[in-house]
């Protein structure tokens, strides 16, 4: 009988109770907070599943690694250079939760458009309407769409169920489709909204040139990737009227270390939590354990 595969599964990834008897099954399982661990015991796995960022100097320590399989769309978890170099397959799962993130940046949307936090907090506070402006309705609105993927798709669709006139970029210069280019979008828009995906996760896309492009008074929303903007551009624009309101829930640094900009009362921010419903975690460990399951069937064919 052949030996079975060590798996390390970071403490991040929440599995059910079949999702462990489906893993252990396969796998000697052990459950751990990976940044916590030391050197010499993350050397004794096979495979990681991860939902945490891994430092080059822990990744190092992955001496026995054969495949890290990591719950998220990218990949930006490791250094994919790193792994190569140690001969580490590095997997991510398809994109899933178009749903649940188009319905979370539409709640951002109503945040800012309604002022909930401001009148939340006016209420807590025994207070009534001091401070709070007119309400934004809706309907009749520009929303402009930057990334027309799967999410893209579904928020324009609820946009345009709410009256809203959509209008859709998904490259950054050309125009296709009856799509727009990105800066004619920024130009024509009420409300921003980012769903773009980047090359190395790195790329930014939107700063103080575009934040100028755009109408006074717009809104943007970010549910995609925080190195798309430039926060610090953000917060100029915030701060000297140009924006009437953001609403954020993924950041240049996660977690987050602290900026004045996420105290504006103008910004409402989610500690990147768009995608995490129960629906889209369990469509995830899905595709997470299946796919190690899957790749180490194949290893144990040849061995």
């Amino acid at each position: 009988m052949k030996q079975k595969w060590q798996c390390a599964v970071d403490k991040a990834i929440n599995l059910t109770k079949q999702e462990r008897n489906k893993l252990e099954r396969k796998f000697i399982v052990k459950y751990i907070d990976i940044l916590k661990t030391s050197k010499e015991q993350l050397a004794n796995f096979d495979m990681f599943l991860i939902h945490t960022k891994i430092p080059n100097q822990l990744l190092e320590s992955f001496i026995r690694c054969k495949y890290i399989g990591i719950r998220a769309h990218n990949t930006d978890y490791v250094s994919s250079d790193l792994a190569h170099k140690q001969e580490i397959v590095i997997q991510g799962i398809p994109q899933v939760g178009e749903n649940a993130v188009a319905e979370h940046t539409f709640s951002l949307i109503f945040a800012v458009t309604k002022q909930l936090f401001l009148s939340n907090q006016n209420i807590r506070e025994g207070k009534w309407r001091e401070g709070l402006g007119p309400n934004v309705e809706l309907r009749g609105k520009n929303l402009g769409v930057i990334g027309y993927g799967k999410i893209g798709n579904v928020v324009a669709l609820i946009g345009q169920s709410l009256g809203m006139n959509v209008l859709i970029a998904s490259s950054r210069s050309s125009s296709k489709d009856g799509q727009l280019t990105i800066d004619e979008v920024l130009q024509q828009s009420d409300i921003v909204t980012l769903h773009a995906s980047t090359k190395n996760n790195k790329e930014t896309m939107i700063n103080r040139k575009q934040f100028e492009l755009m109408k006074n008074g717009a809104i943007l929303i970010n549910t995609a990737r925080g190195s798309l903007l430039d926060y610090n551009d953000l917060e100029e624009a915030l701060q000297s009227g140009k924006l009437m309101g953001a609403g954020l829930d993924v950041y240049p640094e996660e977690p987050n270390s602290k900026r004045k900009l996420y105290e504006l009362p103008n910004v409402i921010c989610t500690p990147h939590l768009a995608f995490y419903t129960n629906e889209t975690i369990s469509k995830m460990n899905q595709h997470l354990l299946d796919q190690a399951i899957d790749y180490f069937n194949n290893l144990d064919d040849i061995r």
